[in-house]
């Protein structure tokens, strides 16, 4: 190895001498400038972007600043008064974070650069040229901004988008009264039930100022409709509201019928497999009952006294002459005596009585399930095995392969179900027996021999070995190559060593003055050592042969 290195250098001083001092000297200004201009481009190119990252506003607030970008190891530089700190490009993003997690907002930020950070500052704050409609404006947006950023805190939602449409407050009773609209789109990372974007429009109305959701919609990125804009007393809240009790009423019948039948603590279930569907007739309607029951105190035939009138009238009067004007031509000239005269008297009495009263109203609950209409369906399945070594064991195929068992035994087999277990399900969902209906079925599951192996076994078998065969045979063959060329460069040593310790020998050969056979010698075993290596070798085994 140090030989060839020295023969490499060797030609290379050859070469290098060939050039006259002047093509030497253009070729070293040529390399020295590639060079210069190789290290000046990698400087450049690996020099980090620099870039002001923030400026304190006071002495504290540089400390601090100070005190954080040391804390979290990222490197930075300070303008003479300290104020201003500059900071590499790619460290922008971890350094404005860690600003803005302790308040601090980098390059004078404060909301412009982010709208899911707009501070109330961009409100409030304004000039002379500001108008009321801007005020307005400003405030709509935040508003907007806070509640997409408190949406985007749910658990499933990765996104929020909310446009808000705010009726201009111009002192009039009918613009007070006039509610906010919100079209809200939500980008989902996993489903969101009725109950979720109720609630989601609840929190948008009641930040709004709105009594009702009626003016909420809600919608996903998928066009979905989650919300559709509706209050507990409209009919499309309520169909929505009630659709959505009846669904989860159903599952939890459903899912009592399935741990009777098919989940057991034991791990002995009656069937592997329960599909149930619950049909329940429940009862959204309002109903207010009022009634009045009148009774009479024990030992009396009427009700305690509660008001009594008297009324009482007496008249007097005497009998006149006939009527007409025949009984009073003659006039009398004397007194004549009082005869005929009347009188009568009347008296009444009105009495109000108060029986005992009972008063009961009766309101019923909403969603109320009647089980009586009520149905629900079960379908389950049983799997039963057949194992190929086991059924020949006892003798089961009977003159038959497994095969064509399996062909007349695939299909589901129809059992019966006990009445015990249909009277289960009735005692936990309370729906009457004549309304459970339950369809069992047999599911052959075919397990086939793994005790002996058939033709396709043994055939991959073979294939296995002749492969394994064959990469040892190479490998084989590429151990054995190695050896001999090994066992070569040996040969090729001892050799050299014998032919050192022949030139010893030879006196007569001048080291001082080199001979013209010598150098030509010479000049052969450099440019080609293995083959001056052989060649001595043939002479040695000549010789020895010999």
């Amino acid at each position: 190895m140090a030989d060839r290195i020295q023969n490499i250098l060797k030609k290379i001083a050859e070469w290098w001498k060939k050039f006259t001092s002047r093509q030497k000297a253009l070729i070293i200004s040529a390399v020295s400038v590639v060079a210069i201009a190789l290290i000046i481009l990698g400087v450049v190119a690996t020099r980090p972007d620099k870039m002001t990252l923030v400026t304190a506003t006071d002495a504290t607030q540089a400390q601090s600043i100070k005190d954080l970008l040391d804390g979290d190891s990222i490197k930075y530089s300070q303008s003479e008064d300290g104020m201003t700190f500059t900071i590499d490009k790619k460290d922008e993003a971890d350094a404005t974070i860690l600003l803005g997690q302790n308040g601090i907002y980098s390059n004078g930020y404060t909301g412009t650069k982010s709208d899911e950070e707009y501070g109330i500052s961009n409100v409030v704050d304004g000039s002379f040229t500001t108008t009321e409609a801007d005020k307005q404006r400003k405030e709509t947006y935040f508003i907007q901004k806070q509640m997409e950023k408190y949406l985007k805190t749910l658990s499933n939602v990765k996104d929020a988008q909310i446009n808000l449409s705010i009726p201009d407050d111009d002192g009039t009773l009918a613009a007070k009264q006039e509610e906010s609209s919100a079209s809200v789109m939500l980008d989902l990372s996993d489903s969101m039930s009725d109950d979720q974007a109720a609630a989601i429009a609840k929190f948008v109305a009641t930040g709004l100022g709105n009594k009702t959701t009626s003016n909420i919609t809600i919608i996903d990125t998928d066009d979905n409709i989650l919300f559709s804009g509706g209050d507990e007393s409209t009919s499309g809240g309520i169909a929505s509201s009630n659709l959505s009790a009846q669904q989860k009423k159903e599952k939890y019948v459903e899912s009592k019928v399935k741990k009777i039948l098919s989940q057991n603590t034991t791990g002995d279930a009656v069937y592997d497999n329960v599909q149930v569907a619950a049909n329940l007739d429940m009862n959204f309607d309002d109903s207010e009952i009022k009634s009045w029951t009148y009774s009479v105190a024990d030992g009396q035939d009427q009700g305690y006294l509660d008001s009594q009138t008297t009324e009482n009238s007496s008249s007097t009067g005497s009998s006149g002459g006939e009527p007409g004007t025949g009984s009073n031509s003659d006039v009398n000239s004397y007194v004549t005596t009082n005869n005929g005269t009347t009188s009568s008297e009347s008296e009444k009495t009105t009495s109000n009585y108060l029986p005992n009263e009972t008063y009961t109203n009766t309101k019923s609950a909403a969603g109320k399930v009647d089980n009586s209409n009520s149905t629900i369906t079960i379908t389950a399945y049983n799997d039963v095995i057949y194992d190929e070594d086991q059924m020949k064991a006892a003798g089961q195929l009977k003159k038959q392969t497994f095969d064509q068992f399996v062909a007349k035994n695939s299909g589901m087999k129809a059992t019966q179900v006990s009445n015990n277990l249909i009277q289960a399900v009735s005692n936990a969902t309370g729906i009457p027996t004549s309304n459970i209906t339950i369809n069992a079925y047999d599911v052959p599951q075919f397990h086939y021999s793994t005790g002996g192996r058939t033709w396709v076994d043994w055939l991959e078998i073979i294939l296995a070995l002749l492969i394994f065969a064959l990469l040892g045979f190479v490998a084989f063959r590429s151990l054995r190559g190695k050896k001999e060329e090994e066992q070569t460069e040996e040969v090729s040593v001892d050799t050299l060593l014998r032919q050192q310790q022949q030139d010893e020998q030879l006196e007569d050969i001048g080291y001082n003055e080199k001979s013209e056979a010598r150098q030509l010698i010479e000049k052969f075993v450099d440019e080609k050592p293995e083959a001056a290596a052989n060649l001595l070798r043939n002479w040695l085994n000549e010789d020895w042969g010999e």
